[in-house]
């Protein structure tokens, strides 16, 4: 714990410019100051201050350090905080953002819980598919499916969703069953509209190792999942969803996976938080729930 007595030490003089006034300020004596400074010079091979007998100034190199450790105190006082509270009483607003179709189905019908859990804490939600920006919108943590490589924020997978494509077994008694990816010319595909850009998304399937991007025509286009799959339940058509949307209904007998050879691998379900929160205790018990309910919905079969 020296170094950060020295770095402690370090930062107090340059903010005062004086070894005297820093030390003042921090109790201790002028040489206590001068030698962790000249300690800190030692070890990094590099002057810190320019001195005179009235005054001392940063150097260039004291200047580009000083940063540095003003921001790394900065975090332990931040952690020290943090861990000085109970995990099992955060306080405050918590913002999250959830994909909407998993969001509405499974984790907003469970926060009441998370709640009741944590009395303190308010909960501020938003349901939508767009990749709002975490760090620019203040943003404390969202629920995302799919690969959001994003050097600022810290990914912690906790399941796996995968698409499949199903229909009612009427709908497959009248119309036959797919065998190949040819046989979907001669189906009707409800189609998902993508919000984010206005577009059709294209169905996505695995063969010979490859991943496959098709159009696939059909009657039907909208920009609600579960809307497409109210339509498939009335027997409309073949639907590629994710198994979260449609898993219950399979469970239920209600629709039938086909072209499973063809399923490509799945996309991960995370939450997102950007680094800086990850000491947080309130984002801490939020992935802790967000945990416990995803193993949950494995165990239940609807996410793997």
């Amino acid at each position: 714990m020296e170094q950060i007595g020295d770095l402690v030490m370090f930062v107090q003089a340059a903010q005062q410019l004086s070894f005297s006034v820093a030390a003042r300020q921090l109790g201790l004596s002028p040489s206590s100051v001068s030698r962790a400074v000249q300690r800190l010079e030692e070890r990094l091979k590099a002057r810190l201050f320019n001195r005179s007998t009235r005054s001392i100034a940063l150097t260039e190199d004291g200047s580009v350090f000083y940063d540095y450790c003003r921001q790394i105190l900065s975090d332990l006082e931040e952690a020290e905080l943090v861990l000085s509270q109970s995990r099992s009483h955060p306080r405050g607003t918590l913002r999250i953002g959830l994909t909407v179709a998993l969001g509405r189905l499974y984790i907003t019908p469970a926060l009441p819980h998370f709640t009741a859990q944590y009395p303190d804490l308010n909960l501020d939600i938003t349901l939508g598919d767009r990749r709002a920006d975490l760090i620019e919108e203040g943003i404390d943590a969202v629920v995302r499916v799919g690969h959001t490589p994003d050097s600022r924020l810290v990914i912690r997978p906790l399941a796996i969703a995968r698409f499949f494509v199903c229909a009612t077994p009427a709908y497959l008694a009248r119309h036959g069953e797919p065998q190949t990816l040819a046989d979907l010319q001669h189906h009707n595909c409800l189609n998902l509209v993508l919000p984010q850009t206005g577009r059709v998304r294209d169905w996505v399937f695995q063969h010979k190792g490859q991943e496959l991007h098709l159009a696939v025509d059909g009657n039907f286009r909208c920009d609600h999942a579960e809307a497409l799959l109210e339509a498939a339940l009335a027997h409309a058509g073949l639907i590629q969803l994710y198994n979260f949307l449609v898993n219950p209904a399979i469970i239920r007998g209600e629709l039938k996976p086909v072209l499973e050879s063809y399923t490509v691998p799945g996309f991960p379900i995370s939450v997102l938080y950007p680094h800086k929160r990850h000491l947080s205790a309130k984002v801490h018990v939020f992935v802790e729930f967000m945990t416990e309910l995803m193993e949950g919905l494995k165990r239940d079969r609807i996410v793997e």
